[in-house]
């Protein structure tokens, strides 16, 4: 079954919402009350990460999407076992989005190029930013693909991404065959890793009677989610 083309998007830094009060916040901080001289480091970074981003991604909405059981679903004849947290998430939805974005590989690049040179602090401020950038970047595409579901009177989900609540990574090598190859540079190894490393991929359902809701972090046990408590974009 011919899968629709992908819808592509590119954003420059300055376009996201990323805040250096996140990165502080991220380090253990209150926002805003950084000691030096890391407050004086995070906004070097600031400045300097456009340089260093190559934000690309999208997504596509394939063209039969089936929920099986509370964790099975059948996308264009593929079967995904997201587990039974994103299924029941999923389960009033028409159809889904699969998508993919990456911050590039020049933050990965640059982080560890400042920690081959001594400064593990600031490859570590890097390498926090390059996460933030990345899920800032699907919120903004979020935010995209529901005004366009709107227009078409539907509603959108949560994003979920393969690694969280129970799906495993090695789903994404079929979640993969729905863009073309090298997508926006996104490319995946033989175990499933994302390259560039600060990538992102996930799907999100598309319906009528569903809607995006806080993520339920208490049912999940994954300590160390992108999503745990993350509030999403409006």
């Amino acid at each position: 079954m011919q899968t629709p083309d992908p819808v592509v998007f590119k954003y420059a830094f300055a376009d996201l919402p990323v805040k250096t009060g996140w990165i502080e916040k991220l380090m253990g901080y209150a926002e805003g009350e950084s000691p030096d001289p890391i407050a004086g480091m995070i906004d070097e970074i600031f400045t300097e990460a456009p340089a260093h981003t190559d934000i690309r991604g999208g997504y596509v909405v394939p063209v039969q999407f089936e929920i099986l059981d509370k964790s099975h679903i059948k996308v264009n004849f593929l079967d995904f076992y997201p587990g039974k947290i994103i299924t029941g998430s999923l389960r009033k939805s028409e159809k889904i989005a699969f998508f993919l974005m990456t911050a590039g590989k020049g933050i990965e690049a640059w982080s560890r190029e400042r920690i081959r040179n001594g400064d593990t602090l600031a490859g570590y401020i890097i390498d926090l930013l390059g996460s933030e950038i990345v899920e800032s970047a699907v919120d903004l595409m979020q935010v995209e693909l529901e005004k366009e579901m709107e227009r078409e009177g539907y509603h959108i989900t949560n994003p979920y991404s393969p690694g969280y609540c129970g799906w495993l990574v090695k789903e994404q090598q079929k979640l993969f065959t729905f863009f073309p190859e090298n997508f926006c540079g996104i490319s995946l190894s033989e175990s499933s890793l994302m390259i560039p490393i600060k990538s992102v991929s996930g799907i999100t359902g598309i319906g009528r009677d569903v809607k995006k809701t806080a993520y339920s972090c208490k049912i999940c046990d994954v300590q160390n989610c992108v999503y745990r408590d993350r509030k999403v974009l409006t």
